[in-house]
């Protein structure tokens, strides 16, 4: 029996923020902060980029909950799924890659760069990491300038900025 996809948006509070996120059968596809999107944008943005509706849901998954929950936790969460397959491979190995910096810490372009088998593509994972639909989760804001200064944000940098403080207290705390 074939399993129909759908395609759905449920709230979640991440890091003491309240985050909209698209999910579909899977994996999680899209993230925005509800202080800065209402859900009818979203939504809107989302028709616009996948040609599907997505409907509201009131919860979570159990499995997207402990998967979110994990990732509070520890910055990273093996049971979280992500729907990313619409992008190129390259910015998939470049998510990937940020993926795997754990809570608390930071790395460079070059060094995604490097890690990826593209050493002088630095400018092209900036791109990739400015392209990430789920900003968060995918934790792209651990990528700094070589000269250890916060860089780009697809918030902007203010927000990367207390971003990667937070996360230093939460390891700090953790």
């Amino acid at each position: 029996m074939e399993i129909k996809p759908f395609y759905n948006i449920g709230l979640a509070e991440v890091m003491e923020e309240q985050l909209w996120l698209a999910f579909t059968s899977s994996g999680i596809c899209s993230s925005k902060f509800k202080k800065i999107t209402t859900l009818k944008d979203f939504k809107k943005q989302l028709k616009e980029k996948t040609g599907h509706n997505f409907s509201r849901v009131n919860s979570l998954p159990k499995d997207l909950e402990e998967g979110l929950n994990q990732w509070i936790v520890e910055g990273y969460s093996s049971k979280l799924q992500f729907e990313i397959s619409a992008y190129s491979s390259f910015q998939q190995k470049v998510w990937k890659s940020c993926s795997q910096i754990p809570l608390g810490e930071t790395t460079t372009y070059s060094k995604i760069a490097k890690t990826i088998n593209a050493p002088k593509a630095q400018r092209a994972v900036g791109s990739a990491l400015g392209a990430n639909p789920i900003p968060l989760l995918i934790p792209c804001h651990r990528v700094v300038r070589s000269d250890g200064s916060a860089g780009e944000y697809a918030y902007g940098s203010r927000l990367k900025e207390l971003l990667l403080e937070r996360e230093k207290c939460a390891n700090v705390l953790g």
